[in-house]
Order: C-alpha cells, then structure tokens, then sequence
C-alpha cells in the first residue's frame, strides 16, 4: 500500500524564553498507523516548525487526523483540516439561590472561549436534564425548558422538587468544561403568616382611628386660627375714629357719636 501524507502543519513558539519541544512516537490509532518524519524538533520562540503526520497503514478510506496540544495533561486547542479547534473554558453559571414555590426561574451558562461554539447542558444533583421536562416522564412533575445554544435554563413555575445542586457543562469537539455547582432552593410561601401580618396592620390602623376621634370629641384639637380670632380688639362703635399719634402713644378722639 502506498504511502500516503497529510500537509504539513506549521506552527509558532510562543514561550517566551523557553525552547518549545515536540515529542512524536509511532502509534497505531484504531485501523491506522501513524508516524511522523520529525519526531523531536526542538524551535525557537517566533521560529516557524513543520510537523508532519504520515499514515503508513490505514484500513479506512477516508481516515481522520487532528493534532492536539496537551499541556498539564489539559488540552488546549486541535488542529483538524488546517482549522483550530479551541476547548472551551469553565462557563459562567448564574444560578437563583431561593424562589418560591409556583414563580419562574431563570438559571445561566455562558462560555466566549471555546471554537467552534459549545453547546450547554445542564445538571441537577448530577442528573443529565432533557431541553424539555415534558419529553422525560423522571421530570413530570418540573416545568422547564433548555436552549442548548445559548445556555439558559428556565422554569415556568418551580415546584420543591426542583431544589437542589446545579451546574453546566460547555462543550465543543475539542473538549468540555463545567461550573462549580450552585444551589437553588424553592421555598413554600407563608399564606398563614401573610394573612395574619395584613390583620395586624388593620387593627393597628383601627386603633389610631378611634384614638384620634376620642381626642378631637374631647377637644385636644383646637383651631388655631379660631383661638386668634377670639382674642381680637373689639368693634368700633359707629362714627368714631380713633387716631393715635405718636407723641401720646394713646388713642385721640376724633369725633363725636352720632345720636
């Protein structure tokens, strides 16, 4: 069987002050057989290298290659077809962390690092969700929806068996990453307690009402303004003026009554 090679893949150290050093052996990968013509190349940062990927047997027509940077025992990105695949990293989860009973929820996940774009999943107590509650009789008794695209989770009305630890799962094909988990608590509201608040407040209201009429009956309310009237110079008789000068500081009279 002849021969057959991928193109060559070139690549850019991008450790500063480091050699970048790439180690190949001869694996068989399934029905195919690899090895490369560079097995140890040792680069420069900024200096471009070649890698090359030569299958020597393959029992598939068409056979798949990627190349992948491991690092940490964490891979970072694969090369397939000459286009970059990123993994994605850990997502933003928002979670609500109480809502009572009967009321939506709306919970988040978001990735921006991965490529091609990851997909969502979410967890709950480390069971896989279905997008639609209704499809799966295990949540007959949740009322949710998933949008796999954009990572949003909600609840049209929460029941206390949608308490518990959730967490999202990102994934693309160059790998996946999760969330811390989140609690999200769904709580009975208190009618008993909320009625006998609104009592309260009535009675105290009632209260006041009939202390401050049993005040104004017994006249802690006076008008002011009656109060200042009372207390007025009396009428001037008909046809007398009252001059006062300065001098005497008392009243002249001016004219006599009219009989």
């Amino acid at each position: 069987m002849a021969l057959r090679q991928r193109p060559g893949l070139r690549l850019c150290a991008r450790l500063p002050d480091f050699f970048l050093l790439l180690l190949f052996r001869d694996c068989l990968v399934g029905a195919v057989n690899l090895k490369s013509s560079n097995r140890n190349p040792v680069v420069q940062e900024f200096e471009s290298v070649e890698l090359s990927c030569i299958i020597t047997d393959s029992q598939t027509n068409d056979p798949r290659i990627e190349w992948k940077k491991i690092q940490d025992a964490q891979t970072t990105y694969v090369f397939f077809d000459n286009k970059i695949q990123v993994k994605p990293v850990p997502p933003v989860c928002r979670v609500p962390k109480a809502v009572p009973v009967g009321k939506t929820a709306t919970l988040h996940c978001q990735e921006r690092e991965g490529y091609p774009p990851p997909h969502y999943s979410w967890y709950r107590n480390d069971v896989l969700l279905p997008t639609d509650s209704r499809a799966n009789p295990r949540f007959r008794n949740s009322s949710f929806l998933l949008n796999s695209e954009t990572g949003t989770l909600v609840f049209s009305a929460v029941h206390k068996e949608d308490s518990g630890q959730y967490y999202c799962i990102a994934s693309n094909d160059a790998g996946s990453a999760r969330c811390e988990e989140q609690a999200m608590e769904v709580y009975d509201l208190n009618i008993g307690g909320i009625i006998g608040g609104v009592l309260v407040v009535l009675a105290v209201l009632a209260l006041i009402t009939v202390g401050i009429c049993c005040a104004y009956k017994r006249g802690y309310f006076v008008n002011n303004k009656q109060n200042g009237e009372s207390y007025k110079n009396p009428g001037k008789p008909d046809g007398v003026n009252y001059i006062r000068t300065d001098e005497e500081g008392d009243f002249r009279h001016k004219s006599s009554f009219v009989i």
